[in-house]
């Protein structure tokens, strides 16, 4: 578990560090540089805790099964979106 940071993305996750966490962002930057994907050291153990709970709660949380529903998904134009009032 991680997150990415694209261009222009990095600049503002850094200016939030700093504005929240100050001296993180030249942790950040010392241990992860101009990388894209930035992985979590504790990131075997969330993993386990994200399953472990989504899996509690009936959430499909496979990569496998996530990515067969999107492109079992045909008509992406039929059907309307309820409305929050209804």
């Amino acid at each position: 578990m991680g997150l990415t940071l694209r261009e222009g993305n990095r600049e503002y996750f850094y200016s939030r560090l700093d504005e929240l966490f100050p001296k993180m962002k030249e942790r950040y930057i010392e241990n992860y540089g101009d990388r894209y994907v930035i992985t979590s050291p504790r990131n075997g153990r969330l993993m386990r805790l994200f399953h472990e709970k989504c899996a509690a709660h009936g959430i499909v949380h496979d990569n496998g099964s996530i990515f067969e529903y999107l492109s079992a998904f045909e008509e992406k134009t039929t059907g309307r979106q309820r409305s929050l009032f209804d």
